[in-house]
């Protein structure tokens, strides 16, 4: 059995889509095959000189004498939590099926490089080859490559997306001519954007629209609890923003914290409705499909805690300025009630019920 393998990945699972091609495809003649197929399906497909740069790894080191495999692995369109559990299986399948103990990692780009870590906790990764396709320096191909890139369904989610949403918030904003709420919206927004981007978060929003895409498709019960979490969490950003303005409106300047505070303090139960709501849709399709749905249990719980303590925190904090004060009605000493009573619910219902949920087996 070969010991080594020459391990081509597609991330997004193109070949499986333009295809039809099962992954994962074993062999050299089976994934020349593959290959071929997928440059006849799409020729512009970067996976295609993926698999051929892998196919010339494995000639080359087949030729210096080296019991060695050729093998493409695909994960999902939803490209996340879906594609990397496909991948992983695929990956066991292989070490099963050919009893190889390393790789050699052949990839078009660093979103392929994310499942690192997976091949790795399997394989002892002997090399990593990224395959960069040569491109002509002229200003037409340059404009042809623009255009490829943005054509690319990942690529526009992740430019053409933001940039349409920030648009569309701007004019909202100068139509109802308060062009300065509309800046502090986009600012909030690119923020927001780019803390996604930061923790990788944006994997989890896609997941959430090809569920919603999935139940509604499926004509899953599910879809209402999908749509109402995210008119839920719409109003939830309104109502924040809403509070946000009447500080911001007061005559003494209230400073950035409080605004931020303020937007919680408007905001953080309606965020909580929708996250309640998308959960039950989650346990509601595990249901239906037969599958344990216990882990999910806690989140709602979960939720409501943290929210209790971010809305005593934020009705505290509110209370201590005069202006804000007269906004939202709060006097000193309610208000210090409020942030005891909430701090203690959330710790009772850490007690009472995240605990012994958590520890059950």
């Amino acid at each position: 059995m070969p010991l080594k393998v020459v391990l081509a990945i597609d991330r997004d699972d193109d070949l499986g889509r333009k295809t039809s091609i099962e992954s994962p495809v074993i062999g050299r003649e089976e994934n020349l095959n593959a290959a071929i197929a997928l440059a006849a399906a799409d020729p512009e497909d970067s996976d295609i000189n993926t698999i051929f740069g892998a196919l010339k790894i494995y000639d080359d080191l087949k030729r210096k004498g080296e019991d060695v495999e050729v093998v493409t692995i695909c994960g999902n369109e939803s490209v996340g939590l879906f594609s990397d559990t496909r991948i992983a299986n695929q990956l066991d399948e292989i070490k099963k099926r050919l009893g190889a103990e390393s790789v050699v990692v052949v990839t078009d780009g660093s979103e392929d490089e994310v499942v690192m870590p997976i091949i790795s906790s399997r394989f002892k990764i002997d090399a990593v080859k990224r395959i960069v396709v040569k491109q002509s320096k002229t200003i037409e191909s340059t404009y042809f490559m623009i255009k490829r890139m943005l054509n690319d369904p990942k690529i526009a989610r992740m430019t053409l997306a933001p940039l349409g949403i920030i648009l569309l918030v701007y004019s909202i904003f100068l139509i109802l001519r308060i062009s300065e709420m509309g800046s502090g919206a986009i600012i909030f927004f690119i923020g927001f954007y780019l803390v996604l981007k930061a923790y990788g978060l944006e994997g989890a929003i896609e997941e959430y629209f090809f569920t919603l895409k999935k139940s509604l498709l499926e004509g899953r019960l599910s879809f209402i609890t999908y749509i109402t979490a995210a008119m839920l969490f719409v109003i939830g950003t309104i109502q924040g923003f809403n509070s946000m303005w009447k500080v911001y409106t007061q005559p003494v300047s209230p400073g950035v914290l409080i605004l931020v505070i303020s937007f919680i303090y408007g905001a953080v139960w309606w965020a909580v409705g929708a996250g309640i709501s998308a959960v039950l849709g989650k346990i509601l399709d595990l249901l239906i499909e037969g599958k344990s749905f216990k882990k999910h249990l806690v989140v709602p719980f979960l939720l409501v805690s943290g929210a209790l303590v971010l809305w005593g925190t934020s009705i505290f904090i509110l209370s201590n300025y005069s202006s804000t004060r007269d906004v939202f009605d709060i006097s000193p000493d309610s208000a210090f009630e409020y942030l005891l009573t909430s701090i203690a619910g959330a710790i009772l219902i850490a007690t009472i019920i995240i605990y012994p949920l958590t520890r059950r087996k």
